[in-house]
């Protein structure tokens, strides 16, 4: 298990400390606020009310207070000490701050919670920088109660938009210092729905729905597989 001081020493980690004070206006803009909605439109109008989730790789806490905001007990974990530190520093003008928690935690490919102890996890644009997908599905799989949802966002390998960014990244190091590529630099893993179902199944989660976003263009095209650069998707615990 990762420790504090080895967390500190991981790269992704200092960059996402780096970013943390930017990363709740970027929430706010128009890009994210619609692959947000494309992400959470998989849970239609299921009723959450009075479930405990897990946000796994929480970040500022943006999308935690989605959840808290439709009757949810969240606890946010991130590896960042400031994204953590961001998410307990803002105001508490939304959801009442008893169903929000915030944890800094080494990694979530070992999670310290119970067995069974969330009615659902979400781990949005998170499983694309940690050294083992595998593992941190297998921590996922454990700490859901069977019948648990999975709300998960990954890049997408099919993604002519991610893939021209990637090679951009690679022609030149100063296109790879902009922000809009820089994360690219400790991006390990995308993927496809059928490589991703299959890593699901092995995992013991079942894929219930999947959509596309993430680019700045327009939903019309955003949403279209080859073209968004994350994959959406809605998971079940089967037992």
């Amino acid at each position: 298990m990762a420790t504090m001081a080895q967390t500190r020493d991981r790269p992704e980690i200092r960059f996402h400390d780096e970013i943390s004070s930017e990363w709740e206006r970027l929430h706010q803009s128009r890009t994210f606020k619609a692959r947000t909605a494309a992400m959470f439109d998989l849970l239609g109008k299921a009723d959450l009310n009075g479930q405990r989730w897990l946000d796994a790789g929480c970040g500022t806490g943006t999308l935690s207070r989605l959840l808290a905001a439709r009757g949810c007990d969240v606890t946010g974990v991130d590896a960042s000490s400031e994204m953590i530190a961001a998410a307990r520093g803002r105001p508490a003008d939304g959801p009442p701050a008893d169903r929000l928690t915030f944890r800094q935690i080494p990694t979530i490919a070992n999670l310290p919670f119970a067995d069974r102890s969330f009615d659902g996890v979400l781990c949005a644009s998170v499983l694309e920088y940690v050294p083992d997908v595998a593992q941190c599905l297998a921590q996922i799989h454990r700490v859901l109660r069977p019948g648990g949802l999975l709300l998960v966002s990954i890049p997408n390998r099919g993604s002519l938009l991610r893939q021209g960014y990637k090679l951009a990244h690679a022609a030149s190091s100063r296109m790879s210092a902009r922000p809009l590529f820089r994360y690219l630099t400790f991006s390990r893993f995308d993927t496809t729905p059928a490589v991703m179902q299959g890593l699901l199944r092995q995992h013991g989660l079942t894929m219930l729905g999947v959509s596309f976003g993430g680019s700045p263009l327009p939903p019309a095209l955003d949403r279209r597989p080859a073209v968004g650069t994350l994959i959406n998707i809605l998971a079940r615990r089967d037992n």
